[in-house]
């Protein structure tokens, strides 16, 4: 699918920013780098990033090397029920007009499921939608699984006009080093943004009433909570 047909299905339905979740340190590189990532890259470069849980499959069903959006954000959106977003505490926020400046020769790509759950031969149309005229009967907004994926030629997004609006988790804990694990954390991203003149907002997260991600990171032991925000 094109970009211009992505935006305006989106539009259609609400949806006005697109998201990206991860890790702090794997949001440092993309701040360093100008650029979000695909994964791909990342390794390729031999530059820094977490592991994700999705890895073994990304590279299974050949999707290691793009580049996944969200419509919208999951831990605002069900923060009441699964608390802070499973890729990560650090989330970049752009506007939905950034599909519109993607590299020339980008495709767009939507999953009818979260790629964790797919399976062996299964058929591609299961997997994708096959039409933009698909994607407009069934997506709504706040479907989570229905995540975009987008391929560029050369595995990176430049961020627009280099600047970077960031929402950073507050997990209220602290990290092996005993430094506070948000004072830490946005530190680094803005020392990241420095070095990549990349021009950072980070604001931290304003949780909606009845969000249980503060119960969540309560249960994080000290090796988890160097992994996401170390």
């Amino acid at each position: 699918m094109q970009p211009k047909e992505v935006f305006d299905v989106l539009t259609q339905i609400g949806a006005t920013h697109l998201h990206h979740a991860n890790s702090v340190a794997t949001s440092c590189t993309f701040l360093e780098q100008g650029a979000l990532l695909s994964r791909a890259f990342v390794e390729n470069h031999r530059l820094v990033q977490t592991a994700q849980s999705s890895d073994e499959i990304d590279k299974k069903y050949g999707i290691w090397g793009r580049i996944f959006l969200d419509h919208v954000d999951i831990h605002d959106r069900a923060g009441r029920k699964k608390g802070p977003n499973q890729y990560g505490p650090v989330l970049c926020v752009f506007d939905l007009d950034f599909l519109l400046g993607l590299p020339p020769g980008s495709e767009i790509l939507a999953t009818k499921r979260n790629p964790v759950h797919w399976y062996d031969n299964q058929a591609e149309a299961e997997r994708w939608f096959t039409s933009v005229e698909e994607l407009a009967r069934s997506i709504r907004f706040g479907d989570f699984d229905k995540m975009l994926v987008i391929d560029t030629p050369t595995g990176k997004i430049d961020l627009p006009e280099h600047r970077a609006t960031i929402i950073l988790d507050d997990p209220k804990k602290q990290l092996s080093s005993a430094q506070d694990a948000y004072s830490h954390a946005e530190a680094r991203l803005a020392e990241a943004a420095k070095l990549g003149k990349v021009q950072a907002s980070v604001e931290k997260r304003d949780c909606q009433d009845g969000c249980i991600c503060a119960q969540k990171y309560s249960t994080y032991t000290i090796p988890q909570m160097d992994f996401w925000f170390g």
